[in-house]
C-alpha cells in the first residue's frame, strides 16, 4: 500500500483499539474482559470453528486465554498462530509465556492491546516538537579541579555508604557481534574482554576502588548494593549470573546483588505487523533500559534498597569503561548529594553522528525540564545533527552518556507518574520470517531510562530538581557498542575506546606523574600500528589521577614499553623502563574473609625507587589485540605479590626475562652484589599501611608514606593540585 493508504489503515486500527481499550477499562475481571474479546469479529471468526488452537485453549487458564485472544483482537493472531506441524505444544507454551510477560508488564496501559495501540500511535507520529522549545542546558563544569570540584569529590567519597549502583546489562549488543568461539552462541556485552577483564568485572572494580577510597579516608567498610537489569536475549541473564559466580561474586556478599530481567517485546514492520523468527516464535528484542524504573518497583528492588539504607543511586552502562576515569564520577555523585537533587546527568561534548542522545532543557506551556532527546528522535523533534560551529565536530547540545544520578524515593514517585518513559520506535534493516530472504525495516517499542526526568518538570523560573555536569569527553564516554569495521572507523568500537583510554593514560603519566613518554601517535597511526607504549592500572591505585601522581613519580618509558600496575599500594619513583614490567597483587585492596573482601592494609605492596628495568618486552612483529590485553612478548619482568607481601628494589638495574613470586607474609628485596642482582626473601614484619590518606583544608587529598620497608625512602607526602 502507498503512504496515504498506510496512514489511513493505521488511523482506523488506532481508533478501533482506542474504543476497545475504553470498553475493557470499564470492567475488571478476566472473564468480563474475555466476553468483550469474544464479541469481536476478529476473535469470533477464528474461534467459531474447531482448530488445534481452540483445543489448546480448553486446557489453559482464563489469563492465558485472554493473552492469546488479545493478539487476534489487534489483528496479529492469524500471523502468530499459523503452523503446519502437529507437534507444537512446547513452542505454543513458549509463545504463551512471551505473551503473558508482555501482558503483565504493560498492564498499566492495557496489556497487549494497549501495547499495540501505542505502537500504532507512534508509527503515526511524524513530528513531536510542536510548541516545544529545546535549549542547551547549563552544566556544572568539571573539566578543571577547582576548590568547588574538590569539595564535591570529597562529598562523593563520603557518600559512598549511602549509595546503590544500578547496571542495565540486558541489551542485545547485536552490533558487537560477540560470539562464543566454540559454540557460536551469541554473547552479551558483559562478556566482552577489555584490558584483560570482562566489562562487568571492570565496572565492579571501579565501584570497589571508590569503596576502598572511602575506607582509606574514613576508615569504614561499606558494601554498595548492586541491582542489575538483565534480559533473556542471548541467555543474557544466565551469563551475567555465571560471570558473578565464576568471579566468586567479586568478593562481595551474594545477597548484596539483585537481578531482575526486563521483558523482550515484539518487533514490527512499518505496517505495524508483528515479526516472527519462525512459526510460533516471535522475533523479540529487549524493550529498552527505560524498563528499569518500573521493574525496580515490580520486583521489589526499590524496597530492598531502602532496607539497605540506600538513598541515592548511580546508574551506568557497562559498555562505557571510561565513565569512572579520574574524579568525574565522584564529583558528579558528590554534587547530587550536596544539593539533594532528584536526578542528574553526567554529560560532555557530543560528536556529530554518534548514536547518542542529547541533553536538553525542554520548555512547553510554561513548564521546563532538563531531559534527553534520543538520537533516533532528532528528526521528529526538528533537530539537525550537525556541528554547532562550521567545520567543528561537536553538536550544539551535550551528549547524554547514560551516567545518571537518582534519588530513589523521588524517582520511584516519578516512575508511577511515567511508567514507560521516553517511548520511541527505532527502525533498522533486518530479517524476519515473513520477509523471505530480503531485509526489511523492522522496529521495537523502546523506553529510555534517562527520560524518567520528564516526570520532574517545574514551572519556568523555578529551581530544577535535576542537574547536569560537563566534563571532557574522553573522561566521560567512550563506548564499546559495535564491532570495528573494515573501513577503520573507531567511534563506538573497542579500538576507539582503547585509544581514548591511552590518551587519558598519556595525560596521567605526563601531567600528574611527570614521566617522560615516547611521542603519541595520531588516531590513524594508532589504528594501524598500535600505541607507542602500553599502560594500564587497577582503579584502586587512585582512582583519582592526583592520588596516582603521588604514588608514581618521574621516570621514563621507552618506545614500545609496557607497564601494567594491578596494585593499589605502590611507590614507583624514577622508573626507567625498556621492555615490559607487570606488577600484579592478588590482594589489591585487602583480604577475603569467608569469601568476602575486607578492605585492609594487608595488601600486596611494591616499592621501586630509581630502578632500571630492561628486557625485550613486546614482540612487535606479531599481531596483537591491545585493547583485550592480548599481547605477545619476548620477555618481561613480572612481579606477583601474593596476599599481604611486599617487593622492594632501589638504585639498581633488573634485566632479562624474570617472573618473581612473593609469598604471603613475606618481603622480597632486590640487591646488587658483585655486579649481579640477587633477591632475598624474608618474613614481612611490618603490618602497617604503606600509605595513609587524609583530606586537607583545601579539600585536596594528600597521602603520606608510612611503610618501613628495608630501604629508607624519603617522605613523599604531597597534595592534590
Amino acid at each position: 500500500m502507498n503512504v496515504k493508504q498506510l496512514e489511513t489503515h493505521l488511523e482506523r486500527q488506532r481508533e478501533r483499539l482506542r474504543s476497545l481499550l475504553v470498553m475493557l477499562g470499564r470492567v475488571e475481571g478476566t472473564y468480563e474482559k474475555l466476553e468483550i474479546l469474544n464479541s469481536l469479529p476478529e476473535v469470533d471468526t477464528y474461534f467459531s470453528f474447531p482448530s488445534p488452537l481452540k483445543t489448546f485453549l480448553s486446557g489453559v487458564t482464563p489469563e492465558c486465554e485472554y493473552a492469546i485472544k488479545a493478539t487476534f483482537a489487534i489483528g496479529q493472531g492469524p500471523r502468530l498462530f499459523e503452523w503446519e506441524d502437529i507437534e507444537v505444544g512446547k513452542r505454543l507454551r513458549s509463545l504463551l509465556e512471551d505473551l503473558l510477560a508482555l501482558e503483565n508488564f504493560y498492564r498499566d496501559m492495557g496489556g497487549i492491546i494497549g501495547y499495540h495501540h501505542l505502537v500504532l500511535t507512534l508509527l503515526g507520529q511524524e513530528t513531536g516538537g510542536e510548541g516545544v522549545d529545546l535549549l542547551p542546558p547549563v552544566g556544572i563544569d568539571l573539566r578543571s579541579e577547582t576548590l568547588a570540584v574538590r569539595e564535591a569529590i570529597l562529598k562523593g567519597i563520603e557518600s559512598q555508604g549511602k549509595m546503590a549502583e544500578l547496571y542495565p546489562v540486558g541489551g542485545a549488543a547485536d552490533r558487537l557481534q560477540l560470539k562464543d568461539e566454540k559454540t557460536e552462541e551469541g554473547l552479551p556485552a558483559a562478556r566482552l574482554v577489555f584490558l584483560g577483564k570482562p566489562l562487568l568485572e571492570g565496572v565492579i572494580n571501579d565501584l570497589q576502588a571508590r569503596e576502598y577510597l572511602h575506607y582509606k579516608l574514613f576508615g569504614a567498610q561499606v558494601t554498595t548494593p548492586i541491582g542489575m537489569m538483565t534480559s533473556r536475549v542471548n541467555r543474557n541473564h544466565d551469563h551475567i549470573k555465571e560471570i558473578c559466580a565464576q568471579n566468586h561474586w567479586f568478593g562481595r556478599p551474594q545477597k548484596s546483588f539483585r537481578f531482575f530481567s526486563q521483558p523482550s517485546v515484539p518487533t514490527f514492520t512499518r505496517e505495524g505487523n508483528w515479526c516472527l523468527q519462525k512459526p510460533l516464535k516471535l522475533l523479540l528484542k529487549p524493550g529498552g533500559h527505560g524498563m528499569l524504573w518500573k521493574l525496580l518497583r515490580q520486583s521489589g528492588v526499590f524496597a530492598w534498597l531502602k532496607e539497605k539504607g540506600s538513598q541515592k543511586a548511580l546508574v551506568r552502562q557497562i559498555n562505557n569503561p571510561m565513565a569512572a576515569i579520574d574524579y568525574g564520577l565522584l564529583a558528579f555523585v558528590g554534587l547530587g548529594h550536596q544539593s539533594d537533587k532528584a536526578f542528574g546527568f553526567a554529560s560532555c561534548p557530543r560528536l556529530v553522528n554518534a548514536q547518542e542522545g542529547m541533553n536538553v532543557v525542554k520548555e512547553k506551556s510554561g513548564k521546563e525540564v532538563l531531559t534527553n532527546v534520543e538520537y533516533c528522535d532528532f528528526e521528529k523533534c526538528g533537530i539537525e545533527d550537525k556541528p554547532f560551529e562550521e567545520g567543528g565536530k561537536y553538536s550544539r547540545f551535550p551528549s547524554n552518556t547514560n551516567i545518571l544520578f537518582a534519588d530513589l524515593e523521588e524517582i520511584e514517585k516519578a516512575s508511577r507518574k511515567i511508567p514507560n518513559p521516553g517511548l520511541l520506535v527505532n527502525f533498522r534493516k533486518g530479517h524476519h520470517y515473513h520477509s523471505s530472504d530480503k531485509k526489511e525495516e523492522i522496529a521495537r517499542l523502546e523506553t529510555t531510562m534517562q527520560n524518567i526526568a520528564d516526570g520532574l518538570s517545574v514551572s519556568k523560573g523555578e529551581d530544577l530538581p535535576t542537574y547536569l555536569t560537563f566534563n571532557k569527553r574522553r573522561k566521560t564516554i567512550s563506548t564499546t557498542k559495535r564491532k570495528s569495521s573494515a573501513k577503520g572507523a573507531m567511534l563506538e568500537t573497542p579500538e576507539g575506546c582503547y585509544y581514548d583510554y591511552m590518551l587519558n593514560a598519556k595525560e596521567l603519566l605526563e601531567t600528574h606523574c611527570c614521566m617522560s613518554l615516547p611521542p603519541f601517535p595520531n588516531e590513524l597511526t594508532f589504528a594501524k600500528k598500535g600505541p607507542s607504549f602500553l599502560f594500564s592500572y587497577h582503579p584502586a591505585l587512585g582512582p583519582l589521577y592526583s592520588i596516582i601522581g603521588q604514588k608514581v613519580q618521574g621516570g621514563t618509558l621507552a618506545g614500545g614499553s609496557e607497564l601494567q600496575l594491578e596494585i593499589a599500594d605502590l611507590y614507583l619513583k624514577d622508573l626507567n623502563l625498556e621492555g615490559s614490567l607487570l606488577i600484579h597483587a592478588t590482594d589489591v585492596m585487602g583480604y577475603k574473609e569467608k569469601g568476602v573482601l575486607k578492605y585492609s592494609e594487608k595488601t600486596g605492596q611494591c616499592v621501586l625507587d630509581n630502578v632500571h628495568v630492561a628486557n625485550k618486552g613486546i614482540n612487535w612483529e606479531e599481531d596483537h589485540l591491545f585493547w583485550r590485553h592480548d599481547v605477545k612478548r619476548h620477555s618481561s619482568l613480572t612481579i606477583t605479590l601474593h596476599g599481604h607481601s611486599r617487593f622492594v628494589a632501589k638504585d639498581l638495574t633488573i634485566s632479562g626475562n624474570l617472573s618473581l613470586e612473593v609469598p604471603h607474609g613475606m618481603q622480597m628485596m632486590a640487591k646488587e652484589e658483585n655486579g649481579r642482582v640477587i633477591f632475598i626473601t624474608e618474613p614481612l614484619d611490618d603490618t602497617g599501611p604503606l600509605w595513609t590518606y587524609s583530606a586537607a583544608a583545601d579539600h585536596s587529598i594528600e597521602i603520606k608514606k608510612t611503610g618501613k620497608e628495608a630501604f629508607p625512602v624519603e617522605d613523599s607526602s604531597s597534595q592534590m593540585t
